[in-house]
């Protein structure tokens, strides 16, 4: 007579137990949390979180028809790049309907300010006297005021592309689970488990 066999432990990926699907108070909560959040950060930038939800949306469909199921930090990642392509069209827009002589204009605005330093640089130190002179040489060339702006708003488009991404991936996350139960990328699975790397 034999002995019943063990049951054997997976060798492949370590396993952990699937998300349960959340009842129904937890997902009508969701819902009011995505509502509140999404347009909440609609107030303060345009519109532009509503695009973070569809870039994760997006990218869930992409890995899909691979296969595999996009992480939560997939989500993330596609929610950043959706508000970046907004903020990038946003820009390009702006920049094709500003006035021919807004640059001019900013010029002589800068060397404006930079006159009345130069006014008042007699009852500064020697140190504020360079680092004034440092500022007038870089804002006097054309090409170094370019780099400046495109520096300063390069750093505040990534600032913006952080801030409403992120955002907009945490109201995606409660509507995805909102409608599904479960966070998105979770795998459900009926043997109540599932390995690490697919989830």
């Amino acid at each position: 007579m034999t002995t019943p066999s063990q049951p054997v432990s997976p060798t492949g990926a370590p396993y952990l137990p699937a998300e349960p699907q959340a009842g129904t108070g937890s997902r009508v909560a969701a819902a009011f949390g995505a509502l509140i959040v999404l347009l909440g950060g609609a107030i303060f930038s345009l519109g532009i979180v509503f695009f973070a939800p569809l870039g994760m949306l997006i990218g869930a469909a992409i890995w899909r028809k691979r296969g595999r199921v996009l992480s939560m930090v997939g989500h993330w990642l596609a929610a950043l790049i959706g508000a970046a392509a907004v903020v990038g069209a946003f820009a390009a827009f702006t920049a094709a309907v500003v006035p021919q002589g807004s640059w001019d204009q900013f010029k002589h605005t800068m060397d404006s300010a930079n006159s009345v330093a130069v006014s008042q640089s007699g009852r500064a130190t020697p140190l504020d006297s360079a680092a004034a002179r440092a500022a007038r040489k870089a804002t006097s060339s054309p090409r170094g005021m370019a780099v400046m702006l495109a520096y300063g708003f390069g750093f505040a488009g990534i600032l913006m592309v952080l801030f409403f991404g992120t955002v907009g991936w945490i109201g995606g996350m409660l509507l995805g689970f909102a409608i599904k139960g479960r966070w998105p990328g979770a795998v459900p699975m009926s043997s109540g488990s599932y390995p690490v790397g697919n989830a």
